[in-house]
């Protein structure tokens, strides 16, 4: 790849290299940038082969002051002595982070505007049953910047979005690891959830074997520290090498399936307060703190159901305008009519549905929770024995459902929580790529410090 420069002609590194010859800026370096104006202390741009090009993005002195003052008032209110200088070092690359996810964003053609922050901020009033635009008013009095609220919402968007878009379609969960979930977490009324720190100390294939010593002997000590009582948002805040270090170490609440597998062996075993021995995964050494521990909602419940059913599928064409719409929906409303004068389902399966299962008469088996598209499941779980359902669209195209037999289901049946655990397996694998995906951005990418 050709050298990228400035505008005065200095080259611009990589990142990994940028990192050894940068160094860390000092406590008195930081208040001299801010004493005499918002100097840039990072230029960033991302290593992107694209027909689109991204712009370089600058960061300031300013906004990582601005980023880092709500943990180190946090940390000074606890009574910590946290290491300021380890800490915006943290949060600059934290915010390199964020310009980068940023930049790759706007080369896939993906943002967030206002006016989606808008709709979020509406969905949290009426979550906590706030009145319309009174969030604000109500994070204030909880001592949280409403600004920052709202990036952190944008950051949440678009990670959903990236995520979505980039990572779904490498992604995938077996029944094999279903049915192990459940296995290990049946019985006890509902899953056990614990509330997590950790300190990671980040370590990949490119790390030297000498480096990789230090790290491990490094987390040894930090996990010894957290065990005298040392606090977390401290430690965390100089040494984790997660995003969640600039916000205490505290990485929120789980259940088993939701972590990886190296580490959801030994903290679902920990008692609250309990420190773990540094763990070793593909991302580095992992110190956790297991902060609280709760008995889980039951799962499954009353009401669950699996059905036998049959469907006919009329297709809709890929961006069909109304009319269109209509026309399909006009047709099924006339078979519909057909079929409750009496009409055989599977003979008129047979003949006119779109989907595979035409050739059995549109028979589908037995389904429970968790194995159709929403809308279908739906639709279906409400109907009773021999009842034929309303058109439903699904985007498959319209559907006409017929249920021939319905069973309850045992609570905590595998069949009752899959869809549950389905998702819980799905969302640990989509954050574990996403991070690597990261990774592996920051990696190829140009950033000057200054």
């Amino acid at each position: 790849m050709a050298s990228l420069r400035d505008g005065d002609g200095r080259r611009r590194v990589p990142a990994w290299l940028a990192i050894g010859l940068g160094g860390l800026l000092t406590f008195a370096a930081w208040q001299e940038l801010l004493a005499v104006s918002d100097r840039i202390v990072a230029v960033v741009e991302a290593g992107i082969v694209s027909e689109k090009p991204v712009k370089p993005r600058v960061i300031t002195a300013s906004e990582v002051e601005e980023a880092a003052r709500p943990m180190l008032e946090r940390i000074r209110q606890e009574g910590g002595n946290v290491d300021q200088d380890k800490f915006r070092q943290k949060v600059l690359e934290e915010l390199i982070q964020r310009v980068l996810r940023e930049q790759k964003a706007e080369q896939m053609g993906l943002n967030v505007s206002d006016q989606d922050v808008d709709s979020a901020m509406a969905q949290v009033e009426r979550n906590n049953q706030l009145p319309p635009g009174k969030l604000p008013e109500a994070l204030v009095r909880q001592g949280i910047d409403p600004e920052g609220y709202r990036q952190g919402l944008r950051d949440q968007i678009l990670k959903t979005r990236l995520i979505t878009k980039v990572i779904r379609p490498m992604v995938s969960v077996s029944d094999d690891e279903i049915r192990a979930l459940h296995d290990v977490s049946q019985g006890g009324g509902g899953p056990r959830e614990v509330r997590l720190g950790q300190i990671l100390l980040a370590v990949d294939g490119s790390t030297s074997a000498s480096k990789v010593a230090e790290k491990a002997e490094l987390a040894e000590k930090l996990a010894g520290r957290l065990r005298t009582g040392e606090s977390l948002a401290n430690l965390a805040g100089q040494f984790s090498d997660d995003p969640s270090g600039i916000e205490g170490g505290e990485i929120g609440w789980f259940k088993q399936g939701e972590i990886m597998p190296e580490l959801e062996t030994v903290v679902f075993a920990m008692r609250p307060g309990e420190v773990t021995k540094p763990i070793r995964t593909p991302q580095g050494y992992h110190v956790v703190v297991v902060l609280e521990s709760r008995q889980g909602k039951g799962t499954g419940g009353s009401g669950q159901v699996k059905v036998r059913a049959r469907h006919i599928l009329l297709k809709v064409g890929e961006g069909a305008g109304g009319g269109e719409e209509r026309q399909v929906l006009e047709k099924l409303q006339k078979i519909r009519q057909e079929l409750m004068k009496g009409a055989d389902f599977a003979k008129v399966a047979r003949e006119i549905s779109q989907d595979g299962s035409a050739k059995d008469g549109g028979e589908l088996g037995w389904f429970g929770p968790g194995m159709m598209v929403a809308p279908f499941e739906e639709a279906a779980f409400r109907l009773r024995p021999n009842e034929l359902s309303q058109p439903v669209r699904t985007p498959f195209g319209w559907h006409l459902i017929l249920v021939e037999e319905k069973k309850e289901l045992a609570p905590d049946s595998l069949e009752a929580r899959r869809k549950e655990l389905e998702e819980r397996l799905m969302e640990s694998k989509l954050n574990a790529r996403y991070n690597q995906w990261l990774r592996d951005i920051r990696l190829r990418a140009f950033v000057e410090y200054r």
